[in-house]
Formats: C-alpha cells, structure tokens, sequence
C-alpha cells in the first residue's frame, strides 16, 4: 500500500447514484484535491460524464482509475457502465491511461491490514490520511441509508489499489 511513484498525478473517479466522488493524488498517502459532485435529476449521465470531464481537463492527471463494475446476480448497472466507458474514452483521447481495479483488488490492497468491508477499508483509509478523518461516515445500521461520504473513501481506495498494483520503480 506504499509503494511510490514519482511526478504521477492519479485521479480516481466514483460515481454513485446521487453523482460522483473522486480523488486527484501524486501518491497513495498524498491526496491534493478531493470532493464529491451532487449530479440529480435528468440526464445523470450526461451531467456525470460533463463534471467527470471537467475534472480531467482541470487537473489534467496522468492516470485515471475507475472501479471496474462486475456482474452480479442481479445484473450490473447499465448506466453507470456506459458512464465509465464514457470516461474510459474520454480518457483515452486525452493520452491518458485509464486502469480500472475491482472490488476484489482493492480488498487485496487492504489484506494486510484485516480490513474487508467497505467501512473498514474506510477506517484504515481515514487512519492513514489525517485529512480524511473527520469525514468517515459512522457505520451503518441495517435500517440507514448508505452515506454518501462512504464514496470518497471508495474514490480512495481505487487510488491505493492502483499503487498496491503497480510495482515501486527501482530508484538508485
């Protein structure tokens, strides 16, 4: 989970149903920018992808990473795949690469520290990034709705999977 890489500018991207989270980071434990866009009401795609693309062209980053949707028993969300291809390409015609990590990378990621769900991955997130603390949202309660603020830390995990991936470069 600390592997470096110099002069990268990652920006992760996830986008939920109330529109989308992200984190722009020159390391794992180095976030510069991060935030959540409220996007509702008509046309959720074309708005989503107008400030994912407004985020791009603004912070101009190296790599961008999107969680990579998986099927489920009941099915994924077309939606939001087409928003992420959206992105994907948009992403492309920018020359900028594009890696999209799953579920199962990111609890990888966070095997070494005993953290499987998603607030727990938050937890060790908000205790690694002092910046992030006071937004850990409580846990939830089987009869509460899922807290928004729960998606930036998903926006920070995808950032940590991408350097828990990637090998540190050899510096001599």
């Amino acid at each position: 989970m600390t592997g470096t890489h110099p002069g990268e500018l990652v920006l992760a991207i996830r986008p939920f149903t109330k529109g989308l989270a992200y984190v722009f980071a020159e390391g794992p434990l180095s976030p510069i920018d991060w935030g959540a866009k409220e996007i509702i009401g008509a046309k959720w795609n074309a708005r989503c992808f107008a400030a994912a693309r407004a985020l791009l062209d603004h912070l101009k980053p190296d790599v961008l990473v999107l969680a990579k949707e998986e099927e489920t028993a009941r099915g994924s969300s077309g939606r939001a795949q087409r928003l992420l291809n959206l992105m994907a390409n948009h992403a492309h015609g920018q020359s900028i690469e594009v890696c999209r990590y799953s579920r199962t990378d990111v609890r990888t990621c966070f095997a070494d520290v005993g953290a499987v769900t998603r607030h727990e991955i938050a937890e060790a997130i908000a205790s690694q990034i002092p910046a992030f603390a006071h937004r850990l949202p409580p846990p939830r309660r089987n009869w509460d709705n899922e807290s928004p603020r729960l998606y930036l830390f998903d926006a920070a995990a995808l950032v940590m999977a991408h350097y828990c991936a990637r090998p540190s470069p050899d510096i001599d």
